[in-house]
């Protein structure tokens, strides 16, 4: 039972890092969230009746004797009806899902769309033995292997249902027309595991974990209904072997190879408890769009509240090479719970790029534009030293980022509730056209200091070289 649990922690997990990063809510957290923002998840409409179908067990058709418990087939596959809170908000579609029990293999794949976009990404998941991979990007995909919160592996899902130890039987019920047996997973803490099962095949599964016990201060929910089951050698031998794109990162974007330095506009929303919560190495930036989105996300979903007491938001010029690299998610500061940073899945030196959220094709890394901006990765071993610069040559050797200067640092009180930013963030969520007025009141924040037009004071911090003057500790 324990192994069982973990699996559902460590699915939780996924989305702890930025975008995707992603915590998650599902079933009873959506009705609470309907409180919370009302505007944003009203209490009607199909999503709405969806999210309550999970999690609401269904009146008995009859309470017969218990029936023969489901052995489900240790290998197989099926299309799946999802609903999950995993991207921090409520999403339901459609998606696949394979496993082998005994290669200690699974595979989730999902389609997502993307906040404030109506722009639909792909979401695999893969896990062998003790390893995980998320892939992302389309057509051209990028892998990063997961590896936080200890070591990732597999356990079954659904093998717990057959042993009367630690399973019971709850009736029968309906799922999408189908008759099926409900079991549940005896608990002895608040987690939740039932599965409905049609003789040996699932049809339903549900997973709850609450609060505290999800990786996180938030509850997760998940559910999966299966359709017609593939078994046994009729599985594709390859949707279960890792791909050859997570041996290796990405590239270096052609289009930026053998080109000077170009300057970036760089924001960051970060902790202010001491003068290492300035430091740009092995953190993410992003573009005045990309971080509207970020702050958004962050502050309506309450990511970083878990453990990153994100308090201000500074502007910094840059100077970076072109040739983008393979975007790098991290997290963490040294005088954060867990102490960081960290970083997963990126190139040791060159600047990473990408789009929020991994949205688009190759998670548009070497695109011209995004239509919700971009997210940077700025490695430690990229950055380039006092009075240097990128060269021409960044893309094969050498520093790929310089930090000219600390623009301004402002309070996260004067834009978002001075100046109401989550407004801005919930009318952007609804109309699914980007962050557009986000990333307008992110950018008069630091255009001026005038409230009246929507300007923040600057609180200070430190400048390049790291010795402070005038900073705000909070």
């Amino acid at each position: 039972k324990s192994d069982i649990l973990c699996l559902a922690r460590r699915l939780a997990f996924f989305a702890v890092m930025r975008f995707w990063l992603w915590l998650c809510r599902c079933g009873p957290l959506y009705l609470l969230q309907t409180q919370a923002h009302p505007d944003l998840f009203p209490k009607n409409g199909p999503a709405y009746e969806e999210a309550v179908g999970i999690v609401r067990v269904s009146k008995d058709l009859k309470l017969d004797d218990e029936p023969a418990r489901p052995t489900v087939p240790a290998r197989f596959s099926a299309p799946i009806n999802y609903t999950t809170f995993d991207t921090g908000f409520l999403q339901t579609g459609k998606g696949f899902f394979a496993q082998d029990a005994d290669e200690k293999a699974m595979r989730v794949e999902t389609i997502r769309h993307t906040l404030g976009m109506d722009l639909p990404s792909n979401v695999t998941t893969l896990i062998r033995g003790n390893k995980s991979y998320n892939m992302n990007g389309g057509d051209h995909a990028i892998c990063r292997q997961v590896a936080f919160f200890g070591q990732q592996q597999f356990d079954d899902f659904f093998a717990w249902a057959a042993n009367p130890l630690i399973s019971e039987y709850r009736g029968k019920r309906v799922v999408a027309g189908r008759v099926c047996s409900l079991w549940y997973l005896l608990s002895t803490t608040q987690t939740r595991i039932s599965l409905c099962a049609e003789g040996n095949a699932p049809v339903e599964l549900n997973v709850t974990l609450p609060k505290n016990n999800s990786g996180g201060g938030i509850s997760f929910n998940f559910s999966y209904q299966f359709g017609h089951l593939t078994k046994g050698s009729q599985v594709s031998e390859d949707l279960l072997q890792k791909p050859e794109i997570c041996d290796t990162s990405a590239p270096p974007c052609e289009n930026g190879s053998g080109l000077e330095p170009v300057p970036l506009d760089a924001y960051i929303f970060h902790p202010g408890m001491s003068a290492d919560d300035y430091n740009l190495e092995d953190q993410n930036v992003a573009d005045v769009a990309g971080d509207a989105a970020f702050i958004c996300f962050d502050r309506l979903f309450r990511e970083s509240k878990v453990d990153h007491n994100y308090t201000l938001i500074s502007r910094y010029a840059l100077e970076v090479s072109p040739a983008f690299g393979q975007y790098c998610p991290c997290n963490g500061y040294p005088d954060t719970i867990p102490s960081g940073p960290s970083c997963i899945a990126g190139e040791p030196r060159l600047v990473g790029r990408g789009a929020p959220f991994s949205a688009g094709d190759g998670e548009l890394r070497c695109a011209a534009e995004s239509p919700l901006g971009f997210w940077y990765g700025l490695p430690k071993g990229g950055r380039c030293s006092p009075g240097e610069r990128p060269s021409k040559e960044a893309w094969a050797t050498g520093c790929t980022w310089s930090v000219k200067q600390r623009v301004k640092t402002i309070h996260q009180a004067c834009l978002l509730k001075d100046h109401g930013f989550l407004n801005y963030c919930k009318a952007d969520v609804l109309e699914h056209k980007g962050f557009r007025r986000s990333a307008k009141a992110l950018e008069a924040a630091f255009a001026s200091e005038d409230p009246s037009i929507g300007g923040c004071a600057d609180v200070g911090g430190p400048g390049v070289d790291e010795n402070s003057v005038s900073m705000v500790l909070v």
